[in-house]
């Protein structure tokens, strides 16, 4: 159909979660951060094996390094579960920006439990 493209040009950042797109999701996080002191920076990561980023000092500063040429979702997950350790509980959130904050607040649950390997005979 004319003007109408269910992925978006952006392929899907602009599926929206509540009343708030992925873009605007991130840009929300990120000006959070910037208001309690930390930094975040969105820029491509020289080796692969580097990891795709996280909550790190860099000359006594906290900074959220998060690799560019990841999707805007794992952005928007990498910036909030590094956010969330850091952010005080006096701090006011916009609700919308809630639920992207909780990752980095709750214990993650382990999914699968080691067993040892049998034993020959």
């Amino acid at each position: 159909m004319p003007g109408k493209d269910p992925e978006g040009a952006d392929g899907g950042a602009r599926r929206r979660s509540g009343s708030a797109s992925w873009p605007r999701v991130l840009s929300g996080l990120t000006a959070l951060a910037r208001q309690v002191g930390v930094e975040v920076r969105i820029e491509p990561f020289a080796l692969a094996m580097a990891g795709k980023g996280g909550l790190c000092r860099i000359e006594g500063r906290r900074v959220i390094l998060v690799d560019e040429k990841l999707g805007v979702v794992e952005q928007i997950a990498i910036v909030g579960e590094a956010l969330g350790r850091v952010l005080p509980k006096s701090t006011p959130v916009p609700p919308d920006l809630v639920p992207y904050l909780r990752t980095g607040r709750r214990r993650v649950a382990r999914l699968l439990r080691l067993r040892p390997l049998a034993r020959g005979r």
